[in-house]
């Protein structure tokens, strides 16, 4: 399976399944959109391109990625490119096959994974060894190829060309914040107070992006600022199973301990910075399935 894998200092490895991850992020998704921020067009499918962007690695959950070198699974960003590639383009199919537009987006989602997001996040790209990037440059054209077709079968002819495009590309930015805000709940403690900056994405169509502020708030609460989200704040929980930090024998080894780890469920709370003013938030809830 392909998995968030951070290390705290309790000596355990804190261990989230990608798809997951991907679930917890599209509920999160369906909030967006206040008086500050659009919800924007085809919307019902940018949450579902959310909530399955990630849904090529169910096909992975029964065999854990293991790292023979180092005795411990593999994490999301040290998967194997060509495997990286396997999944997400069976993810793509699946997820096109429902809904056009929504596998289109996934589409968008997974090529950025290998050319900085299209020049989002310049500061993220898949690490693409040399000897394979001319394979991953054609696979890049035929997909942007694919998509013209794609494109042509969603595009209303009563609305302008611009702005199907433009609401496409807005409907990626938000994509790409919700991956990234899931992440954060992902890969932290509850009791965090890290600050991240994420985006740009844009609060309308016509406008241009913003940078958004996300910072914990020790107890489980996040404050994001400016806040993207219609209700006051976003409950949102993330499934995590924690095994000892050390080195495993074998892929079997640590298998076997994923399996029998106990899943918890960790609560955390999207707050805007007018709410934290107003509120004591209550602390995060830990409990085990």
């Amino acid at each position: 399976m392909m998995m968030f894998i951070t290390k705290h200092d309790d000596g355990y490895l804190y261990v989230v399944n990608q798809y997951d991850h991907s679930v917890q992020a599209g509920e999160v998704a369906r909030h967006w959109g206040n008086e500050s921020f659009d919800q924007p067009d085809y919307f019902n499918s940018l949450c579902l391109s959310v909530e399955k962007h990630d849904i090529g690695w169910i096909e992975s959950d029964e065999k854990v990625l293991f790292n023979h070198e180092t005795g411990q699974p593999v994490p999301f960003l040290s998967v194997n490119l060509m495997q990286h590639v396997d999944f997400y383009g069976k993810g793509y199919e699946k997820v096109k096959a429902e809904d056009p537009y929504a596998g289109l987006l996934v589409g968008m989602h997974w090529m950025g994974l290998y050319t900085s997001r299209f020049g989002y996040d310049p500061s993220f790209t898949f690490n693409i060894p040399e000897d394979l990037a001319p394979q991953i440059d054609q696979k890049i054209v035929s997909m942007q190829k694919e998509w013209i077709d794609l494109k042509m079968g969603i595009w209303q002819k009563s609305e302008p060309r611009s702005q199907f495009e433009n609401s496409l590309w807005m409907n990626y930015e938000i994509l790409q914040f919700m991956d990234r805000l899931s992440q954060y709940v992902s890969m932290h403690k509850p009791d965090t107070t890290n600050k991240l900056i994420m985006g740009p994405v844009r609060k309308e169509l016509s406008s241009k992006g913003v940078m958004v502020t996300v910072q914990g708030q020790g107890d489980g609460t996040i404050v994001v600022d400016p806040y993207p989200f219609g209700a006051e704040e976003v409950e949102t929980t993330v499934l995590i199973r924690k095994i000892p930090d050390k080195s495993y024998p074998s892929h079997a080894d640590v298998f076997k301990e994923l399996e029998e780890a106990e899943v918890e469920k960790v609560t955390w709370k999207f707050i805007s910075p007018g709410e934290r003013d107003r509120t004591t938030p209550a602390a995060a809830e830990s409990v085990t399935l």
